[in-house]
């Protein structure tokens, strides 16, 4: 008989197994099968819950094995089902626990079951892994929303616990205490940024943010300071529709694994790392890997301003995340997979000083200078990128009316539902595979004719072609049809066109 946990590979769980031996020896606890240093120590937790239920441990050699035994296992949620494990073995009759049930849960010295780091991505993974009965501590469960297809038991302390698994009543199970680090941080859904009504000006560029919030699409400002390139990056986040409650679940999850701070809210998350950020804060790593800044902007929006500061080593290990959604980090002890499904917004200058082709003033750097910090950012990084616009300074006494978040946020709202119930997942149309987006797209042989004959004239990629036909269907999404007008192909081969137009300086 064997008792059932989950393991977490970054956010990918597996089944743990946990098995006991306990033998007449020298008196002494052992867990093997990789376990991190909080569960070395969870061998004193042991033998301390085993007293508290009397139990005769002189003469007695108690091993534990977490198996698969080439994984790495780490944190103090396998403390209850190890203490079962011994406990089966000590009384020598089978405990009515099935492969179907698992434990999560911490222990103290007295024997309460608590909560521990990373239990809301174990509890959500022992979901996936198809267990159909989780033991937990007794918490409040409401923030999962309804799942049918899982019994939760939740359990106070060790007696009680070992009365369950023995078929005895449980009685006297107190009424559950909310999980601490959704209490704390338990906010309403306020959201913050500039609104678009206090912003003069730019129409191109709020066209450019309407259509990439509704389909996820990368877009990059480029102009000179002071022209509004943060101030729309800032005021970008109040126009993103908001999380689903699964959604936001997993972002949580991410921050959870992070001991990073988030809001319990569906406001999606904005991320704006400084240009001075190394690779592994960035793409996530470490000893012991941990998300990066890529993977805590999962489901929201990662704003890298002053790209050209950036390292180009840095900003490459961009491109594989956008394309996948996700990033796996590999280190001598393991190998880790994070979600990345991020929109990019990023922001640079023309020039190192900034005024390179501008206007109004003189630009002081050379050809060198130029096309150097031009090209930090590489071609296959660019190509990645749906939207490249170049703006100027727009005077204060610019007075056209304009709309504010909240309204353009509903037409984004809507366009997303509409590309959700399309694809019948979880997809946009930025991240759909290319066959689903061809087949369900409602694009017509003419339109598909007409794009490859621009795309040869231009000298465009295949990528791009896939990118205007994305940017076309989320410009109809907008405009609530079902099928790709012509206007919005033309609308987004226009969008391209305008990116292609960036100009780099040969060297002298």
């Amino acid at each position: 008989m064997t008792i059932w946990s989950v393991g977490l590979d970054g956010m990918r769980g597996y089944r743990v197994m946990i098995e006991a031996n306990v033998r007449t020896d020298k008196e002494l606890c052992t867990i093997i099968g990789l376990p991190d240093t909080s569960i070395k120590e969870s061998k004193e937790r042991i033998i301390s819950n085993l007293y508290t239920l009397e139990y005769d441990l002189s003469m007695k050699k108690i091993t534990i094995q977490l198996s698969p035994s080439d994984k790495r296992k780490t944190g103090t949620g396998y403390d209850a089902a190890m203490v079962l494990a011994v406990i089966e073995q000590l009384l020598e009759t089978p405990l009515q626990l099935d492969e179907h049930t698992c434990v999560l849960a911490a222990l103290t010295l007295n024997g309460r079951l608590e909560s521990f780091h990373g239990m809301i991505p174990s509890i959500q993974q022992a979901i996936e892994l198809g267990f159909r009965r989780i033991i937990l501590p007794a918490i409040d469960l409401s923030f999962l929303g309804s799942v049918l297809t899982v019994d939760f038991v939740l359990i106070h302390d060790i007696h009680q616990l070992l009365q369950y698994v023995k078929g005895q009543t449980v009685f006297n199970i107190p009424d559950t205490k909310t999980f601490d680090v959704i209490r704390d941080k338990e906010k309403p859904n306020i959201v913050k940024g500039t609104d678009f009504a206090a912003i003069r000006g730019h129409e191109k560029a709020k066209r450019a943010l309407e259509i990439a919030a509704a389909g996820g699409h990368h877009i990059l400002l480029n102009g000179p300071p002071g022209c509004g390139k943060s101030m729309l990056a800032d005021a970008f986040q109040t126009i993103f529709p908001e999380l689903s409650h699964e959604e936001m679940l997993e972002v949580y999850s991410i921050y959870h694994l992070a001991k990073e701070d988030f809001p319990f809210s569906l406001h999606p998350p904005y991320r704006a790392p400084h240009h001075s950020s190394s690779s592994t804060s960035l793409i996530g790593g470490g000893t012991y890997p941990k998300p990066g800044e890529i993977s805590l902007a999962h489901r929201g929006i990662l704003f890298l301003d002053e790209l050209g500061e950036f390292s180009r080593k840095t900003l490459d290990m961009l491109r594989q995340p956008m394309e996948t959604g996700e990033v796996s980090i590999s280190r001598v002890r393991q190998t880790v997979t994070y979600p990345a499904n991020f929109t990019l917004i990023a922001a640079t200058n023309p020039c190192p000083c900034g005024y390179h082709g501008s206007n109004d003033h003189y630009c002081t750097c050379t050809p060198n200078e130029i096309r150097k910090y031009q090209l930090k950012a590489s071609g296959p990084l660019l190509d990645r990128l749906d939207f490249q616009l170049s703006l100027q300074s727009v005077q204060l006494t610019h007075q056209k009316p304009c709309e504010d978040s909240k309204t353009i946020r509903q037409r984004t709202t809507i366009a997303r539902k509409l590309q959700r119930e399309r694809y019948q997942n979880n997809y946009l149309n930025s991240t759909a595979p290319s066959e689903l987006l061809i087949q369900s797209s409602n694009i017509t042989k003419q339109q598909l004719d007409q794009l490859s004959i621009t795309c040869f004239d231009q000298k465009w990629s295949h990528r791009t072609q896939l990118k205007i036909i994305r940017i076309a269907r989320t410009i109809a999404d907008l405009e609530g049809t079902s099928e790709i007008s012509d206007t919005a192909m033309e609308e987004a081969i226009a969008w391209k066109k305008e990116g292609s137009q960036r100009e780099f300086i040969k060297p002298s």
